[in-house]
């Protein structure tokens, strides 16, 4: 029962249904958004299919020149967004005074610190549930009309499912792939749920979405990183590290780390689609979805002011540099 429901929280967070709901979202929009993400999900599913992965998608191209580059540029990613987001989640979405927005910080600390050690992972399903009990309160209905959405926005609210890729990198029972299309459905039909109603909690309701989203991370990337032979409390002490130093200005941090940290994920999910070798038809779906995460690597840059584009380019270079000093071999299991 215990293994079933860790199952269910896995798929309902990785989605962040609460925050899709806030989008309010046209009932077309939703639809179209639903074939977008199709080739995603049959890419997982038919990879996930043929056996879970030892580390997530980096099994795609352990073997390959771009091995390193995938992993480093995946873990580098996913490891600022661990702060930057938990610091916007308490300053920016959750509501209350000093007092409790610090409260809630260190509680949120000692929570990602103690999962990326792989410890109180069942902290997953209350997030879930939680998510689940707030889409009954503080709505009102609301109809957003009959429209078609252009092409830009229709590519960027599906990238907002591109969470759904966490999922390969935990540790779940073989035999699990039918965790992607549950993942993406819940996720699409919260989507859908938002076309008819609207609150006016949407920064609360997406700053829990995100808790969901940061443990699921935590959670990966603490198995990373015992993977690239970093001791938990290396990871941990440089976790609670970049997280005090973004104490000093929030909302700088935030807008310093996170433009590097989107383009290097749309940069670890592309390489890994282009070179995810599925069998037969199945090979334009992930073909598709590397096409999708192109867009988003491109948007990444040209949504940034120049700051922000410079900063994508010093941590490109330092993510290649890495990927070239450190050779073959040292990932544990490859």
């Amino acid at each position: 029962m215990k293994r079933r429901a860790q199952f269910l929280a896995i798929a309902l967070n990785a989605s962040a249904p609460l925050s899709l709901a806030t989008l309010h979202e046209s009932l077309t929009g939703s639809i179209l958004t639903a074939l977008v993400l199709l080739p995603l999900g049959v890419s997982l599913y038919i990879f996930l299919k043929g056996g879970w992965p030892e580390l997530g998608l980096y099994d795609v191209v352990k073997d390959s020149r771009l091995g390193n580059l995938q992993l480093i540029s995946w873990f580098a990613s996913y490891f600022l967004y661990l702060s930057y987001t938990i610091d916007y989640a308490v300053f920016y979405d959750f509501p209350g005074g000093a007092l409790v927005r610090y409260a809630t910080l260190v509680l949120l600390l000692v929570m990602t610190s103690t999962l990326l050690l792989q410890r109180f992972q069942g902290i997953l399903i209350p997030l879930a549930a939680l998510q689940v009990i707030l889409v009954f309160f503080g709505w009102h209905a609301s109809f957003p009309g009959v429209s078609l959405p252009n092409f830009t926005d229709l590519l960027n609210s599906s990238l907002l499912l591109v969470c759904v890729t966490l999922i390969p990198y935990l540790k779940v029972e073989r035999g699990s792939a039918s965790i992607i299309p549950l993942s993406l459905v819940t996720g699409l039909l919260f989507l859908t749920i938002g076309s008819f109603l609207e609150t006016n909690n949407s920064d609360l309701y997406q700053g829990v979405s995100m808790l969901g989203l940061v443990a699921l991370e935590a959670i990966a990337v603490g198995r990373v990183s015992k993977a690239m032979r970093i001791r938990g409390e290396w990871a941990v002490g440089a976790f609670l590290g970049t997280s005090l130093i973004s104490l000093i200005s929030p909302l700088t941090y935030y807008n310093l780390t996170i433009a590097p940290s989107v383009f290097l994920l749309y940069l670890s999910l592309l390489i890994a689609f282009v070179s995810m070798k599925l069998r037969g038809y199945f090979r334009l779906f992930s073909l598709v979805t590397a096409v999708v995460m192109g867009y988003g690597l491109y948007q990444s840059v040209v949504v940034g002011d120049p700051t922000q584009v410079l900063e994508i380019a010093v941590g490109f270079l330092l993510v290649v540099v890495f990927s070239l000093l450190l050779g073959t071999r040292w990932v544990r299991g490859s």
